[in-house]
């Protein structure tokens, strides 16, 4: 097939062709027929998908299909470029998902400088109530939350948002205010991506402990 100039779903459908022949599984095939081409944005190839059929979405990103779909891509487009799924079919939704996406970076940029000096014990506990009122935001701002990448993605970004506000609210040794307020926190992003409150403290713990490395270096 002759693509020189041709539009980009006449590109995205020669890709279609190639990854069924290349990965013989139904449910691969269906997601692969749901999507739509949308836009090549700065080495993104941008592919929507219908409300509906959002959820397919994770047969082509999967790690046992997302190298094969990468190196199609490249043969096809002569470029590698970066898949990212996006519920809608047309450039208005990309721009949304960018804005979206702009509001979490700003989140967490927005918790990392934040570095009250001493909090007192009421300012402490409102403080940690507003951790607890952006985890809630957060997530609503998480492209694909439904599904288990989305829900994934909302928790790292919660933990390393968290871990930079126990800078100033988790005293060492920490109190039963500050560990319960801590625990809240944690079940709200439990409740949220569906991830067990002990196995995030766990990560939780880890990150403490990676960081706390990091500035003894």
């Amino acid at each position: 097939m002759k693509l020189a100039n041709a539009p980009l779903a006449q590109y995205w459908s020669a890709c279609v062709d190639k990854l069924k022949d290349r990965i013989n599984n139904r449910s691969f095939w269906e997601a692969l027929e749901a999507t739509t081409a949308i836009t090549i944005d700065n080495g993104v190839l941008v592919l929507g998908l219908a409300p509906e059929n959002v959820s397919r979405g994770s047969a082509i990103i999967q790690t046992t299909t997302a190298h094969v779909v990468s190196a199609v891509i490249k043969e096809v487009f002569g470029q590698p470029l970066r898949v990212e799924l996006i519920e809608g079919a047309g450039i208005e939704d990309w721009e949304a998902f960018k804005e979206r996406e702009a509001r979490v970076a700003a989140i967490k940029q927005q918790a990392l400088s934040r570095r009250p000096a001493t909090p007192t014990s009421s300012a402490a506990s409102g403080s940690w109530e507003a951790v607890y009122e952006q985890m809630s935001r957060l997530f609503t701002q998480i492209p694909f939350r439904a599904l288990p990448q989305g829900k994934a993605r909302y928790a790292n970004e919660a933990l390393y948002i968290l871990l930079d506000a126990m800078e100033t609210l988790y005293p060492d040794p920490p109190d039963d205010s500050a560990e319960r307020s801590l625990a809240r926190v944690l079940e709200r992003i439990s409740n949220a991506s569906e991830i067990p409150a002990p196995m995030l403290a766990f990560e939780l713990e880890r990150l403490r402990a990676w960081k706390s490395a990091e500035t003894a270096e």
